[in-house]
């Protein structure tokens, strides 16, 4: 169900090797104006991602559109229009935070009395207004964290790359960044987020990619995610192991389970494709077990995410 006709990024069969490693392989993705996800284990490849976009890492093979140009453009034309917040320490500790934000943005291509004006504007923006003209060594690391988004949006570029915006940072921290995010989402900008926090991704994202060792596994709009297929439903039963067991298989035979859950008497069961409520019933009293409850599955980003990553062949799975 595409939502959004017009997508700011387009990866096509890319491939980035480390020597002998194959960091993406034939990675293929798509990423819409507004805010998208990426999400994967440690060393999926999503920082990998990122610096391609950038033009840091040159692909061995295929095609990166930025905006829908070229694929060939330069490093310096796509600073004009991506902003970049990295993971790693980026900063210039003996330099004041207007200094920094200001000499990044002159690398951007600002003239000076712009990157000025910029600057200032950018600082008021993340709420470091008071703090500029400090020392970044004196600054906590939500503080620093920050200022990494500052330089990121001085050149007002239409595009932003985030990697692990909220990392370090105390829960009021990542809350002040994840608003801050969705600020720059309503201007009009594009906006990528690398992280492994889903449930930060699923509070601000309009879309999300999944990438496992260099291959996009998934893709889909959050509001398609999270709509629930009829016929799946969560219950917890109690019981012997023995019962247990019989009922699950005979629930095998009128429906598909997408998981269990096992915890010690207690197991807990996802099923779709289950038509009619009232044979599960049946089962029940059949099996000698009980029935704790029965709802209909309401799925979450961390769902899609462990369902995607273990091969989402099953029922559950939802493909884009």
């Amino acid at each position: 169900m595409e939502q959004i006709q017009k997508y700011k990024i387009r990866a096509e069969k890319i491939i980035v090797k480390y020597g002998k490693s194959i960091a993406l392989d034939s990675f293929t993705a798509s990423i819409p104006e507004g805010i998208s996800g990426l999400l994967g284990p440690n060393g999926a490849g999503k920082s990998t991602f990122i610096k391609s976009i950038l033009g840091l890492i040159e692909p061995t093979s295929g095609k990166i559109k930025v905006d829908g140009v070229r694929d060939d453009m330069t490093t310096i034309e796509r600073r004009d229009i991506i902003g970049y917040m990295p993971e790693h320490q980026c900063l210039i500790d003996n330099m004041e935070g207007f200094e920094f934000v200001s000499y990044m943005s002159r690398l951007s291509g600002l003239p000076r009395s712009d990157a000025v004006e910029r600057s200032h504007a950018a600082l008021d923006f993340v709420g470091l207004g008071e703090e500029r003209y400090r020392e970044i060594s004196s600054y906590s690391t939500g503080m620093k964290q920050r200022v990494k988004l500052a330089q990121c949006i001085a050149h007002d570029p239409e595009i932003l790359l985030l990697d692990e915006p909220t990392t370090g940072m105390d829960p009021d921290g990542k809350k002040e960044m994840l608003n801050l995010i969705e600020r720059l989402g309503g201007l009009d900008k594009t906006l990528l987020i690398s992280s492994h926090i889903l449930h930060e991704i699923e509070q601000v994202s309009d879309y999300v990619v999944i990438i496992n060792k260099g291959r996009k596994v998934k893709s889909g709009f959050m509001d398609d995610i999270m709509k629930t297929d009829e016929g799946r439903y969560k219950l917890k039963i109690l019981g012997d192991r023995k019962d247990i067991h019989q009922f699950i298989e005979s629930l095998k035979k009128n429906c598909e389970i997408i998981r269990t859950v096992d915890k010690q008497k207690e197991v807990a069961v996802v099923v779709s494709d289950l038509d009619k409520t009232d044979k599960l019933f049946e089962l029940v009293e059949e099996s000698g077990i009980q029935l704790r409850y029965l709802r209909p599955d309401l799925l979450t980003l961390e769902d899609f995410f462990l369902e995607s990553l273990s091969g989402g062949e099953k029922s559950g799975d939802r493909s884009y």
